[in-house]
């Protein structure tokens, strides 16, 4: 029995008729491409054939190409029927027995024309018809959110991979602080084509899967609330892509390109994702790699996923690569990565220096490696909780309570990190907000119930803390953090504290100077007395950017006078 026959016998409750126009066009592109559809001859001699459909006019016409399949034309021409069916993207498609009305040749080609089918059967869900792009169809995909850091609306730009009526795939790049914008809520997202159209619907994200090579995050949309106008057309959307994305696989079809397809501006900004991202150095190309890996791993945090073993190794072995290449380059480095959320700028930065700091305590490599890789992660619990509780300029003792849960919720997305050693996890993560004086949370440890690693992990931690903003307190400088810790020495580990000055002296890497004939600069590299010995010019107060000047030491740098003013970056 014929494959088609086979189709044709099973139960009709499997298929969904479909008799919207704008769906039937788009089933009838998908049976254009090249080695889809099948001509079934009904009949005592039922036999398929496969057939190329050329053309379709809505509400008129299908046009078959028979010049390959001669034989079938004298049973068709004596009114024969036959079946038209296909795998397309949407499932096996089936139509009701159809039959020729009209027979031409042109150029040498057998050409048969039939009324086009008002209906047809698709074994499988319709919606989930994916139309998916072609390499060079680009589609740019526009989601929009409240920053909670700032309190002001960003936008994520990514490409759109494939579409169907009830949502889509795209790819973001990680760089662009994918956990600032991507929601675990509704949200709106825009999709922008060529020619400038652009539709606009809610949606909820429903998966995420990372591409860490290609340094992307594909997020599946599922839309909300779609109404029937809006549901017609992003079914005319799916139809377009699928028919260009035929079209443009340079299979010999010869119709003209879709007009949504049609470039209306080379330079428009707002068509693909603009991740060609400029950095003020090339050490803090290869440390925003880092932070976005740890910005996607949040993502993908808050939708209930576990941290990724070999992921959260490899980059932890990058951190300390990184150090071993050129150490005040990396530290420096820290300090350029802007576009993530404050908890992965955070971490990366903590990391960072806790690890210089331990080599220095000659601690060996592998060690160093677990404490980069739960430094990197211990505050990404953080951005799974409701953005109020990091909005509060007081917190409440519920909240208070709340907010300290990040702790067991980074505990607990690690439990499949084997390599990492439990007794590193602990002291790096569950006890690096706790205190000497036994005041600090989750478990108010204290004084010697607290490892020596916790101890040097909670002195980074905090002066690192202290230079970024928070609603409840201003930034301050270095120079001010490490003259604060000074004074807390119930709380924290004297010796870690000296251990840390000594190391990152008080003007450490990565601090903004304004010197006496007024030029700002940023601190790249100390000498063996941690005094300032090579400086960057900035045009501003800002981060760190590639509007950077060259290094400048030596006579150079005495020409820059006397240090005046030590500063904090504005954000």
């Amino acid at each position: 029995m014929s494959e088609a026959s086979q189709h044709s016998q099973t139960s009709d409750n499997e298929f969904t008729p479909i008799n919207s126009v704008v769906e039937l066009a788009t089933y009838y592109d998908a049976l254009s491409q090249p080695g889809v559809a099948v001509l079934t001859l009904l009949g005592p001699a039922e036999k398929d054939h496969p057939v190329v459909l050329v053309e379709q006019l809505e509400e008129d016409y299908l046009l078959f190409d028979l010049t390959a399949i001669r034989d079938v034309a004298p049973p068709l021409r004596r009114g024969g029927k036959f079946i038209l069916s296909g795998f397309t993207p949407g499932g096996l498609v089936r139509t009701n027995p159809l039959s020729v009305r009209e027979f031409t040749t042109v150029d040498s080609r057998l050409l048969a024309y039939a009324d086009w089918p008002t209906e047809i059967h698709v074994k499988q869900r319709r919606a989930s018809f994916r139309a998916s792009l072609r390499i060079g169809m680009n589609v740019g995909v526009h989601v929009r959110s409240k920053d909670n850091d700032k309190e002001e609306l960003v936008e994520l730009q990514g490409d759109l991979k494939d579409l169907s009526a009830t949502g889509c795939l795209a790819e973001f790049f990680m760089q662009d602080g994918v956990s600032r914008v991507l929601p675990d809520i509704a949200t709106e997202i825009e999709l922008y084509f060529p020619n400038g159209t652009s539709f606009e619907v809610k949606a909820k994200v429903r998966h995420l899967k990372t591409d860490n090579d290609r340094q992307v995050l594909a997020v599946g949309f599922e839309f909300e609330n779609v109404s029937k106008p809006q549901e017609r057309e992003i079914w005319g959307y799916v139809r377009e892509i699928e028919r260009e994305a035929s079209r443009s696989a340079g299979n010999g079809d010869s119709r003209s390109e879709s007009e949504l397809f049609r470039v209306r501006d080379d330079n428009d900004v707002k068509l693909s994702r603009r991740h060609a991202h400029t950095y003020a150095t090339p050490m803090a190309r290869r440390m925003a790699r880092i932070a976005g890996y740890l910005d996607s791993q949040m993502v993908m945090l808050k939708q209930g996923q576990q941290i990724n073993s070999a992921q959260l190794s490899l980059h932890a072995d990058r951190v300390l690569d990184m150090l071993e290449d050129d150490r005040q380059e990396a530290l420096f480095a820290v300090h350029c990565i802007q576009r993530e959320s404050r908890w992965v700028k955070h971490g990366l930065a903590v990391a960072i220096r806790l690890a210089d700091l331990l080599n220095a305590a000659k601690m060996p490599r592998d060690l160093r490696k677990a404490v980069v890789a739960a430094a990197m992660v211990h505050d990404l619990g953080k951005g799974t909780l409701p953005p109020e509780i990091w909005k509060a300029t007081t917190l409440s003792t519920d909240v208070y309570e709340e907010m300290q849960s990040h702790v067991e919720v980074i505990l607990e997305k690690l439990e499949g990190v084997k390599w990492l050693a439990p007794v590193v996890r602990d002291n790096v993560i569950a006890q690096i907000n706790e205190r000497m004086d036994g005041s600090g949370y989750p478990n108010g440890l204290k004084d010697k119930q607290l490892g020596q690693l916790a101890r040097a992990a909670a002195v980074v931690d905090v002066i690192d803390a202290m230079q970024r903003h928070r609603p409840d307190r201003p930034a301050i400088s270095a120079i001010a953090a490490t003259k604060s810790m000074q004074t807390r020495t119930e709380q924290f580990d004297e010796a870690w504290v000296k251990r840390y000055l000594s190391h990152f002296g008080p003007l450490p890497i990565g601090t903004l100077l304004r010197f006496e004939k007024g030029a700002f600069a940023w601190v790249v590299g100390l000498d063996e007395k941690k005094r300032v010995s090579r400086v960057r010019v900035s045009p501003h107060k800002l981060a760190p950017d590639d509007k950077l000047g060259p290094p400048i030491e030596g006579a150079a740098l005495n020409e820059l006078g006397r240090i005046r003013d030590i500063l904090v970056p504005e954000s």
